[in-house]
């Protein structure tokens, strides 16, 4: 009689390639994404040290390329069009932040004419965005 036990073979799949892989592709796909905010509009800001701002909800965003063209949610838009924009935007929440994120290429003029349509149409809050100097310059 013979009374040892046999050995069943477990069938076992080794599923750490299989993980491997996945991640990679997930790490591929992260790295590949754009995350550009606005990529129809070239702004080359100005360096200068300030406080970081975090756009709350509500806050309205205003471009001016190096031509002086102005931008409002990615469409560009006339001066006259852009004042009566502001102002149904002031009517509603009077309380709004008006970022102004101008190419430092533009005339100064121009960037001028912006917060005053902004100022004119009773919005009050108003920052001018830059980027950090990080060259110490």
């Amino acid at each position: 009689m013979d009374f040892t036990i046999k050995k069943k073979h477990e069938l076992h799949i080794d599923v750490i390639n299989m993980v491997d892989v996945f991640l990679n592709l997930l790490i591929f796909f992260m790295l590949s994404t754009s995350f550009i905010s606005s990529p129809g509009i070239k702004i080359n800001l100005p360096h200068g040290k300030g406080d970081v701002l975090i756009k709350p909800k509500g806050d309205i965003r205003l471009a001016i390329d190096a031509q002086g063209a102005i931008f409002y949610d990615k469409k560009q838009i006339k001066l006259s069009e852009l004042k009566a924009t502001l102002e149904e935007i002031a009517r509603k929440a009077p309380d709004t932040l008006v970022i102004i994120a101008a190419d430092k290429d533009v005339l100064h003029g121009r960037v001028v004419q912006v917060m005053e349509a902004a100022r004119s149409a009773g919005l009050h809050r108003l920052a001018i965005a830059t980027t950090e100097n990080v060259s110490g310059q």
